[in-house]
């Protein structure tokens, strides 16, 4: 069973300084809140002294105190305006309106005016708006990360990767003072994309070590960082396999983040895939519940349900949680071949109970959801095994033996098909020439009995 971790994608948070502008830091998991203050500098002994009500007398009279610099009311009210679209829920009007505070309150100078814009257009999804917005922000202040990290999320959203990794490795190099955690955990989370995709030990180890590196940095700034927390817990548990200590380590980093956030579903989702590299199998399906409550729209916690309430043969449940996903996803393929396995599933028990015509509707979507994924990768070979069974067990029970007999020959096909893309470690390469030799023995069984007929 392969399980699903979430694909992070984050966006930086808005500015919200005032007066001067704060510098934005994209320090929130998710976009929506302002970015954290800088923490506050310890003051130096002399300081220490003053605000202690005990100067040093040799050091004279202190200076008079500089006058507050006067609130800037504008600014204020255009994030004030922000926050309460983010409690009221974002319309139209409203991004429109926020964006046009934002822009009003820098007057033309503030590269933050324009960022905060491009962040209350993408609130609504009007992206174009959004990626002028951010362009502008640049052409004010060329190397303002934030913007350069916003316009990497719409590039990969895009589907224009590398124009993202590039974007977010500028953000990263502009900003100094680590304050662009969001494009670090995006530059984490495609590192961790790229372990998975490889067994290579030297390439494994150079991505752990910049996903790491990232992701620790992110964390010496924000602190309270979820997503961070979750992504790193995802990257120890890789290669846990050969050094099982590391489960330790990503069992700590689950903890912390869960007194951080306890109601992050990708956090959730990650905590199951845990418990299912110990062997808590139902332990796991509590936390990966947890998170399509926490998350209906999560759909990797969807289809680790689904994948593990089909392995116990709960096929209704199982198809209710592959459809949920493909009506989120239509072209999941992991999602079609789940939904395949448990109509198939259902119609073992329609055959069980005598309801033929429920087993015939079952079989046909189960072919149709099959042929489905084959269409949107023929390289991938889970489709044809499947279908090979489909044919081999399900589709031999007509009265017209010359009729199974095409069926079985259609099945071995399948099986064959399966074999000339399946990788050579597949678990069941043995079993599908099993299926060839059944499919052939059945072939020759009933080609002599229509022969002596």
């Amino acid at each position: 069973m392969r399980l699903v971790s979430k694909t992070f994608l984050v966006v930086a948070a808005f500015a919200a300084g005032c007066g001067g502008g704060a510098a934005a830091g994209g320090g929130q998991p998710t976009a929506g809140g302002p970015a954290k203050p800088p923490a506050a500098q310890p003051a130096g002994p002399a300081e220490q002294s003053v605000a202690a009500g005990n100067p040093d007398p040799a050091a004279g009279p202190a200076p008079a105190a500089a006058p507050a610099a006067p609130r800037d009311t504008q600014w204020d009210a255009a994030v004030t305006y922000f926050a309460e679209s983010e409690k009221a829920g974002w319309n139209g009007d409203r991004c429109d309106d926020a964006a046009e505070k934002f822009v009003a309150a820098g007057k033309g100078k503030r590269a933050d005016a324009f960022f905060n814009a491009g962040v209350a257009y993408q609130k609504c999804s009007k992206l174009a708006d959004a990626e002028r917005h951010y362009k502008q922000a640049l052409a004010v202040d060329p190397n303002y990360a934030p913007a350069l990290a916003s316009l990497g999320e719409l590039a990969f959203r895009a589907g224009r990767r590398d124009e993202a990794v590039q974007l977010w490795k500028q953000a990263v190099d502009k900003d100094g003072r680590l304050e662009v955690t969001a494009a670090r955990v995006n530059l984490a989370a495609l590192a961790y994309q790229q372990i998975r995709a490889t067994s290579v030990a030297a390439t494994r180890a150079q991505l752990e070590k910049d996903a790491i590196g990232h992701l620790q940095r992110t964390l010496a700034i924000d602190n309270d960082n979820i997503v961070a927390y979750t992504l790193m817990a995802l990257i120890y548990m890789e290669g846990a396999e050969r050094n099982r200590n590391r489960l330790d380590v990503a069992e700590l980093l689950i903890s912390e983040g869960k007194k951080r956030n306890d109601r992050y579903a990708p956090l959730w989702n990650a905590s199951g895939i845990l418990k299912m590299k110990r062997g808590n199998v139902a332990k796991a399906l509590e936390d990966f519940r947890q998170a399509v409550q926490l998350d209906p729209k999560l759909a990797e916690a969807r289809m680790n349900v689904g994948q593990i309430v089909l392995s116990s043969r709960n096929y209704d449940d199982a198809e209710n949680q592959f459809r949920e996903v493909l009506a989120m996803e239509r072209n999941n393929y992991e999602a079609l071949i789940g939904l395949g396995i448990a109509l198939r599933g259902q119609a073992t028990v329609a055959r069980a109970a005598g309801k033929s015509g429920d087993f015939d509707a079952k079989i046909k979507d189960a072919e149709d959801t099959y042929n489905k994924a084959m269409t949107l990768d023929r390289n991938r070979p889970d489709s044809y095994y499947n279908l090979g069974l489909l044919y081999k067990d399900y589709k031999t029970n007509s009265e017209d033996q010359s009729r199974n007999i095409a069926q079985y020959r259609r099945a071995k096909q399948y099986f064959q098909d399966y074999l000339a893309r399946a990788d050579k470690s597949e678990e069941k390469r043995d079993d599908a020439q099993g299926h060839i030799q059944d499919c052939d023995k059945y072939v020759d069984i009933l080609t002599k009995a229509m022969a002596s007929k």
